[in-house]
């Protein structure tokens, strides 16, 4: 069996073989996967509020209702650039949001309304919806990982190399806000500065890998690794 499973195109594969019920199962996960930047995208466009988060459950009807998901072709290349190349052409085709009847599954897919979005992902003023949808992407892969770093470092003798990595390398970027020097951040946790700063290098290798293993589910390669971290990195640079 192939190192690189691709979760991505598994899940599309038991949307075209698989029964109602797992198939409304993977619909759930691939909602909430790619939720944000999808909203972002719609956000870039003008989209605002309820309107955006209309907007978005009627995208992933129409792509259900279509099939898209069902005819993508991992060969073609990645799935988030097969879903923004959908998003592209369903927003062109989209009635102004006060005209479309707008449909919505029994119950709705998972999530909450837009103003929930992180201010993250939410597409700068001069940005393209493709940049905002990339950010998004970036943004939320980001996000998911952290979770995975805070659950495998959940222990109480190792809550503070999360606190550490997310106050000096993640709210920076996600957040804007200043990282605090090392010594301030030593003493309000009551640590020695090389204490913060070992940890910091510790929580860092750790996040590296889980970031790795999580681009792994769909890479096909290394070098695929490598390449989407690089443009992870490019996509949280941009504002």
């Amino acid at each position: 069996m192939s190192a690189f499973p691709r979760t991505d195109w598994i899940r599309l594969a038991a949307l075209r073989e698989g029964g109602a019920e797992e198939k409304q199962r993977v619909l759930g996960e691939l909602f909430v996967r790619y939720r944000e930047p999808v909203l972002a995208y719609l956000r870039g466009r003008g989209a605002r509020n309820e309107q955006a988060e209309d907007l978005v459950q009627d995208f992933f009807l129409h792509a259900i209702q279509h099939g898209l998901f069902e005819k993508a072709d991992a060969a073609r290349g990645r799935f988030r650039n097969l879903l923004l190349t959908a998003l592209q052409h369903y927003a062109a085709k989209a009635h102004r949001a006060e005209h479309a009847q707008l449909r919505r599954p029994a119950g709705g897919f998972a999530g909450g309304d837009v103003a929930d979005l992180p201010e993250a992902v939410l597409p700068a003023d001069h940005a393209t919806p493709e940049r905002a949808f990339l950010r998004g992407w970036a943004v939320t892969l980001v996000r998911r990982v952290l979770a995975a770093l805070k659950a495998e470092y959940a222990g109480p003798d190792r809550r503070a190399h999360v606190e550490i990595f997310h106050r000096l390398m993640i709210a920076p970027v996600l957040e804007g806000s200043a990282a605090p020097a090392q010594r301030d951040l030593a003493r309000q946790l009551g640590l020695t500065e090389k204490e913060v700063a070992n940890r910091l290098v510790t929580a860092r290798r750790a996040y590296q890998r889980l970031l790795r293993a999580e681009i792994a589910t769909y890479a096909r390669s290394e070098a695929e690794i490598d390449e989407e971290v690089r443009e992870l990195f490019q996509h949280l640079s941009q504002p």
